[in-house]
């Protein structure tokens, strides 16, 4: 009984050791070989590549960031190797063990020591001169002695004096060279720990791993892929649109700005910008059912104040709305409650109402919701640091049909602009762009959203060489029955002063109504409105002019182009026409 009790912890003890021999473990930092960055976070993939010995072994990342998720990570083989699990640990350190760091420890400790030894330079020339000091006092009282006793020695009184006003220059001149010296070491210094707070804000005391099981069929090279996000990261779209009218084409230099701290260097990496959101929570929420009862009218009303119909309530809503999906299972209460708000609001407003809102909506969840990731030529290096750094998207030439647009009802200027096709394989996303024309800068705009194969159009500043005048000429008003009718006659010439003709459009507009007692018609228009069919089916029917026109060139006094229209309002003498908002009709 006894041996087989010593055979049993025997093998007991055995199979211990031999755990201990398999799971042998290997520490490594890997290489950031990719990263996809997000709005606000960003997913880092490590590339290790490793003799992985038969059986099951662990492997330890070092060094992994201080804005880590540390529940993001996870790690993947492409080779027949499994890995087992991914845990994640932090544990503290007595110093921060990065090369960067020890380099400026290293840096700083010189700087340190330089100081040191100048203030003591600076200590003991003040030491000497206090005894050249003490040797004037000398001379001064042995030269009145002298005199006293009617004796008078010149000249080694003379060479004395001559030292001493020597080596008072000689202090000065090292006490100024040594302060200078000291005053640029500070400075030095100072530069020199910020650098290295920077690098170690949050992080310095603590070290970040990932331990790695992995299983192997057999012994051999293999190569493993450990991702996990990352806060402190984000990018934004911008433009520059470099328009030459000459040519009829415009350049577009799609750019981004990349942000990133989130406490690693990014050194030659493959870079993707994305506009997905990433997400831990793999579950859907679960639609509940939705219990409705009665209540007084004017309960709801002051429920539903203010509604929701803004577009900066409806971005609040769609972010809540995020930040719940996110979330998945977890936050299934918040969501379905956002859902009620939603489908409540659409039980007690009007159609109209309904439908501005479903337009609001669709247009944000146009520009806000689209998902797409563009994937940046080359390898990049983003080092982790509070400024902002550029990169490149896209570089697209495309055809530009240019025409000038005169509004005078709302400014004096002409503005020239184009009609741009992208003809690309990148979508656009809606951003601040830098307007250039002929290679100079002309100001600021903004980019709407723009899909492959769609065109848009981007304004490239005023042209000063064109200009247009619009004036009432007349206004009659006679009654009719009970009803008041007005009669506007308006005149608007425009002047060219190139040596080219130009193509213009000009845009005016008379008021429009959805009020039935409100009758508005328009008279003679010279010369005729433009029969574009879009414009037609659309802005025509609230009240938007356009003249499609070609101004001779030269036409600046003598020969300038005369646009003039006509319109009546007829409604009840005893009312007054006022703007309306259109929640207002």
């Amino acid at each position: 009984m006894r041996n087989h009790r010593q055979t049993i912890l025997l093998v007991v003890a055995l199979t211990g050791i031999l755990i201990s021999v398999s799971f042998a473990d290997t520490t490594t930092t890997g290489t950031i070989s990719k990263v996809t960055v997000y709005r606000g976070q960003a997913l880092v993939t490590r590339t290790i590549g490793i003799h992985l010995p038969a059986g099951t072994s662990e492997l330890i990342v070092q060094n992994l960031p201080a804005m880590i998720v540390s529940e993001s990570i996870y790690a993947q083989t492409s080779d027949s190797a499994k890995v087992l699990s991914v845990r994640y640990r932090e544990k503290a350190v007595r110093e921060d063990t990065r090369e960067e760091v020890k380099q400026l420890d290293t840096q700083i400790e010189a700087v340190q020591n330089k100081l040191k030894y100048a203030k003591e330079q600076l200590d003991l020339n003040a030491q000497q001169w206090k005894m050249y000091e003490n040797l004037k006092d000398f001379t001064v009282t042995a030269e009145r002695t002298d005199l006293n006793k009617g004796v008078l020695v010149y000249e080694p009184v003379q060479n004395l004096t001559e030292l001493i006003e020597q080596k008072g220059t000689e202090y000065l001149e090292r006490k100024l060279e040594l302060e200078d010296e000291m005053s640029e070491s500070q400075k030095e210094l100072d530069l020199l720990e910020r650098k290295r707070n920077e690098l170690v804000a949050g992080q310095s005391r603590t070290e970040r791993e990932a331990i790695l099981f992995i299983n192997s069929a057999d012994s051999k090279k293999g190569t493993i892929e450990l991702s996990y996000l990352v806060n402190g990261a984000n990018w934004q779209q911008q433009y520059n649109l470099r328009a030459n009218p000459q040519k009829s084409n415009v350049l577009i230099e799609y750019n981004a700005i990349v942000n990133q701290t989130s406490g690693e260097d990014w050194d030659n990496v493959a870079l993707w910008l994305s506009t997905a959101e990433p997400t831990m929570v793999a579950a859907a929420p679960i639609l509940e059912p939705m219990l409705v009862g009665l209540s007084n009218r004017a309960q709801i009303q002051q429920a539903l104040q203010p509604p929701m119909l803004q577009s900066d309530q409806i971005r609040q809503f769609q972010k809540s709305r995020k930040d719940y999906i996110k979330q998945g299972i977890a936050a299934n209460t918040e969501l379905n409650e956002l859902a009620i708000q939603n489908q409540t609001l659409f039980f007690n407003v009007s159609q109209r109402e309904a439908q501005e809102f479903q337009e609001k909506f669709a247009e944000i969840s146009r520009t806000e919701g689209v998902s797409v990731t563009y994937e940046l030529p080359g390898q990049l290096t983003l080092p982790s640091r509070s400024d902002q750094q550029l990169v490149s998207i896209a570089s697209i030439t495309t055809k530009a049909d240019f025409t000038l647009v005169a509004t005078p009802l709302l400014t004096d200027y002409v503005y020239l602009q184009a009609d741009l096709l992208n003809g690309s394989d990148t979508l656009l996303l809606p951003g601040p762009a830098s307007i250039f024309r002929n290679g100079e800068f002309v100001g600021k705009s903004q980019l709407p959203q723009v899909t492959i194969g769609e065109t848009f159009t981007a304004g490239f500043g005023i042209d000063s060489q064109v200009r247009v005048v619009r004036e009432l000429e007349n206004k009659k008003t006679h009654i009719q029955g009970g009803n008041q009718i007005d009669t506007y006659d308006y005149r608007i010439a425009l002047s060219n002063y190139k040596n080219t003709p130009v193509e213009l459009q000009l845009l005016d507009r008379l008021p429009y109504t959805e009020n039935s007692s409100i009758k508005i018609e328009l008279g003679q228009t010279e010369p005729s409105l433009c029969q574009d069919s879009e414009y037609l089916r659309t802005a025509r029917k609230k009240g938007i002019l356009r003249w499609d026109l070609n101004l001779a060139p030269n036409s600046g006094e003598t020969n300038v182009t005369i646009v003039k229209y006509s319109f009546t309002m007829e409604y009840d003498r005893n009312m007054q026409i006022q703007p309306r908002h259109s929640a207002q009709q």
